[in-house]
C-alpha cells in the first residue's frame, strides 16, 4: 500500500498543486518489482570537468556501476566511499557550484525569498515552523502572484501547535480595551494571517499544520498549550518557487529577517530538488490538518478542529465562537476550521502508516539516483536526510554517522594530506548524546560554535522558558568538562582537541547549525557541509521532524563561500572554558538543574 502511495504522491506533484478539495486516496496494494539502488556517479571530490566527461557520447551518461573516479590528492579515499555510501541510501541531487549560493546574512534572506516570490509563475511552497504574524508584506506579495498569475499554485506546511496558538497581546485584546492599536491590528495567529488567502483562493491555496502524534491521551488534556510544542514539531524549513529551492534553519518571522543569524542556501536552478520537496510535502499533508474557510457540512466533528479564535476557548466549539468586538479592524471567521484529511488514518496514530510511507518514497527518489546524474557539468551533490525520531524515521543520524566513520579513517596510517577539521555550530547547544560522542572520540580537531546566554532566543522571556540560556551553559559545561576528562583539550599550538567557543552580537540572536569539514594540511575550504533545520540536538533528533541536507563539492567558488561563512560566524565569537562556567554570571540555578536532571534536555 506505501509504495503504491508514493506512486500517486509523486504524480500529484508533477502538476503542482491541486486544490484542496482533490486528495491523494490510498490505493490497494499491489506487488513491485525489486529496484536496484544506484549511486551517484561522479564523485563530488574527483577532477571530473566538461573536458573529461565530453571526451566522448558514452560518458555523457554515466552508468551507476561505474568505478567513482579517484579523489584528488588531498584528499582522504574514506570520503570517496562516504559518497557511494549517502547515495546507496539517501536520494541524490547534482548542480554546478555557480548555480548555488549562500546567503550571509537575514537581510539577504528576507530580500531573496521575497524576490523569488515576485517572479513566480507556477507553484510557491513554503514549509517553516511558522509565519510570524507581523509579517503582512510577505503575504501580501503572496497574494499579488496568486491574484496576476490563474496558473499558480501556493501550498502551505506549518507546525499545527505554532500557527495556531493565539498571540498574548490578541488574547489580552479580548478581554481589555488597553491595547495598543499596533497589537491589535495583527492576526491573533499564523493560521489567522493565512486565512484570507484560503478564503480568496480556495482552488489554489492550500494551508497545512502538522501535529505530533506523540502528545496525546491524558498529557493532551493536561500540557498548557504555551507547552505543547515539547512534545514535537514541524521543524523543517524549505522556501521553493518554480524551479528555486531556498534551504534554512531560519522561520519567517521579523527577528529571522533582521537580527537573528542563521545560515541559507539558495538552489538557483534545480527542478528535481523542488519535485522531490513538493513530493515530501504532498507525502506529510496525509498526517496535517487542512485550514479551511468554511467546511462542508458532511464533515464528521471527529476529524475537524475550530480554529481558536481570542473570544473563544481552545476548547470551544466552532458554534460559539464570534468574531471579535473589540479589534474593530478584524473580523474573526467563526467557521473557519481545521480538517483532518483521512478518515482510515488516526490523528494521533500515524506513526506505523507515516513510517511506511516515508520509506518507501525515499527509496523511490533513491532508486532515480541514476537518472539525475547525466549532467556532465555537475561538481556539487547533495542528500536531503530526513529525521522524525516520533516516527522512526533516523536518516540524520544514520547519515551524520558515515560522516564521522570517515573523518576518523582520515586519521588512520600515517600520511596527513588527507585529514579534516571540522567546524560544528549549533544555536540551541542540547547535543545529541551521540554527537557528543562522536566529537569527543574523534581524533580531529573540531572547533565549536555555541550561542552565548544572551544570544539566545529565550533570554530574558518569562515562566520557565526564563532557565533555558541556563540550562544550555550547564549542558556546555559538562560537554567541555568531557572533553577536557578524554584529552581532548584544546591545544591552540598543536591545532588539536576541541575548542569551544560561545557566538554574541549586540542586539542579536544566534539561531546557526550545522558541520563543516574541511582538508587540515594543508588548510583549505570546506569541502562538506551539512545544512537544514536540525539543531544537532536531542530534540531534533527524537522529538520535531526536519529535513537537512549533506552537500559535498568540488566547485572552488563553492568552497570559497563555504570557508567565508565559517570565518564570518567567528567573527564574532570568544573561547570559553573552566573559568566561564565558575563565573558569578554564568551561575545555574538550583530550579535549573533539577529541570535538567528531569529530562528537560530532551525537549530544549
Amino acid at each position: 500500500m506505501s509504495l503504491s502511495l508514493v506512486r500517486d504522491v509523486l504524480r500529484t506533484s508533477s502538476s503542482s498543486f491541486a486544490g484542496p478539495s482533490k486528495r491523494v486516496i490510498l490505493p490497494r496494494h499491489r506487488q513491485l518489482p525489486i529496484i536496484t539502488i544506484p549511486r551517484c556517479p561522479i564523485h563530488p571530490y574527483s577532477s571530473a570537468s566538461t573536458s573529461t566527461s565530453t571526451s566522448s557520447s558514452s560518458s555523457t551518461i554515466t552508468s551507476a556501476s561505474q568505478v567513482i573516479q579517484k579523489p584528488q590528492p588531498h584528499q582522504h579515499p574514506a570520503f570517496e566511499s562516504l559518497a557511494t555510501g549517502l547515495s546507496a541510501s539517501q536520494p541524490c541531487f547534482g548542480a554546478r557550484g555557480d548555480e548555488v549560493e549562500l546567503l550571509t546574512s537575514p537581510e539577504m534572506f528576507y530580500g531573496r525569498l521575497i524576490e523569488m516570490i515576485k517572479r513566480a509563475k507556477k507553484r510557491i511552497l513554503i514549509s517553516s515552523l511558522y509565519i510570524g504574524t507581523e509579517e503582512g508584506e510577505l503575504v501580501e506579495t503572496i497574494r499579488n502572484a496568486l491574484a496576476s498569475n490563474p496558473q499558480i499554485r501556493v501550498a502551505f506546511i506549518l507546525d499545527y501547535h505554532r500557527s495556531t496558538r493565539l498571540s498574548s497581546s490578541s488574547s489580552s485584546s479580548s478581554s481589555s480595551s488597553s491595547s495598543t492599536s499596533t497589537s491589535s491590528s495583527l492576526p491573533p495567529s499564523t493560521a489567522h494571517l493565512l486565512l484570507p488567502l484560503v478564503e480568496a483562493f480556495p482552488d489554489r491555496c492550500e494551508v497545512w499544520l502538522y501535529r505530533s502524534p506523540k502528545l496525546r491521551g491524558i498529557m493532551e488534556k493536561i500540557v498548557p498549550a504555551r507547552y505543547d510544542e515539547g512534545w514535537g514539531t514541524w521543524h523543517g524549513k524549505w522556501y521553493g518557487v518554480d524551479d528555486e529551492v531556498l534551504i534554512s534553519g531560519a522561520n519567517l518571522a521579523s527577528s529571522y529577517f533582521t537580527n537573528r543569524q542563521d545560515r541559507y542556501i539558495h538552489f538557483r536552478s534545480n527542478p528535481s530538488l523542488l519535485s522531490y520537496l513538493t513530493s515530501l510535502t504532498r507525502l506529510f499533508t496525509q498526517y496535517s490538518y487542512l485550514l479551511h474557510h468554511s467546511p462542508p457540512a458532511h464533515i464528521s466533528p471527529m476529524y475537524s478542529v475550530p480554529l481558536p479564535n481570542p473570544t473563544m476557548s481552545p476548547t470551544s466549539s466552532a458554534s460559539s465562537s464570534s468574531p471579535s468586538s473589540s479589534n474593530p479592524n478584524t473580523n474573526y471567521n467563526s467557521k473557519a476550521t481545521l480538517i483532518w484529511p483521512s478518515a482510515s488514518i488516526h490523528p494521533r496514530k500515524f506513526h506505523t502508516h507515516a513510517l511506511a510511507t516515508l520509506t518507501a518514497f525515499q527509496n523511490s527518489w533513491r532508486a532515480s539516483n541514476a537518472s539525475r546524474s547525466r549532467r556532465v557539468d555537475v561538481d556539487t551533490w547533495f542528500w536531503p536526510v530526513i529525521q522524525a525520531g516520533v516516527l522512526g524515521i533516523k536518516e540524520e543520524e544514520k547519515a551524520l554517522g558515515k560522516v564521522w566513520k570517515a573523518v576518523n579513517e582520515s586519521y588512520q596510517g600515517d600520511e596527513e594530506g588527507g585529514r579534516v577539521e571540522v567546524d560544528l555550530t549549533s544555536g540551541y547547544f542540547g547535543l545529541y548524546n551521540e554527537y557528543k560522542k562522536q566529537i569527543i572520540d574523534s581524533p580531529a580537531p573540531v572547533k565549536v560554535i555555541a550561542a552565548s546566554p544572551k544570544s539566545n532566543g529565550f533570554y530574558g522571556s518569562k515562566g520557565f522558558s526564563r532557565l533555558i540560556p541556563e540550562g544550555y551553559t550547564l549542558l556546555e559545561s559538562r560537554f567541555h568538562r568531557e572533553a577536557v576528562k578524554r584529552g581532548r583539550e584544546w591545544d591552540s599550538e598543536k591545532n588539536v582537541g576541541v575548542r569551544l567557543k560561545e557566538w554574541e552580537k549586540q542586539g542579536w540572536t544566534y539561531h546557526s547549525k550545522g558541520i563543516w569539514l574541511s582538508p587540515s594540511s594543508p588548510r583549505s575550504n570546506p569541502f562538506l557541509t551539512f545544512i537544514g533545520s536540525s539543531n544537532l540536538s536531542t530534540r531534533s533528533l527524537t522529538l520535531d521532524t526536519e529535513l537537512s541536507m549533506l552537500m559535498m563539492t568540488s566547485s572552488p567558488s563553492l568552497r570559497k563561500a563555504l570557508g567565508q561563512e565559517v570565518i564570518t560566524l567567528d567573527k564574532n565569537t570568544k573561547d570559553v572554558g573552566e573559568e566561564t562556567w565558575t563565573s558569578e554570571e554564568r551561575k545555574v540555578s538550583l530550579l535549573a538543574r533539577v529541570l535538567v536532571a528531569l529530562g528537560v534536555e530532551g525537549m530544549l
